[in-house]
C-alpha cells in the first residue's frame, strides 16, 4: 500500500485531497474533515475537535 500526499498547492485551493489516480480521498468542510464511505457511499464528518493535536502544528 503506498501513501501519497497530494501537491500543497492544490490541496490549499481546493480543500481536497486526492490520491494520484485521482480518487478523492478527503475534503476539508467548516465542521470538519469530510470523509466518504467507500462501501455504503454515506459521508461522515469528523469534527476538527476530535482529532488529536489538529491544532498543534500551527501554535
Amino acid at each position: 500500500m503506498t501513501i501519497a500526499k497530494a501537491p500543497l498547492l492544490e490541496r490549499d485551493r481546493t480543500h481536497e485531497t486526492r490520491c494520484e489516480c485521482g480518487q478523492l480521498i478527503a475534503k476539508v468542510c467548516g465542521e470538519g474533515l469530510e470523509l466518504k464511505c467507500k462501501r455504503c457511499k454515506r459521508i461522515v464528518v469528523i469534527p476538527f475537535s476530535s482529532i488529536e493535536g489538529w491544532g498543534a502544528a500551527s501554535t
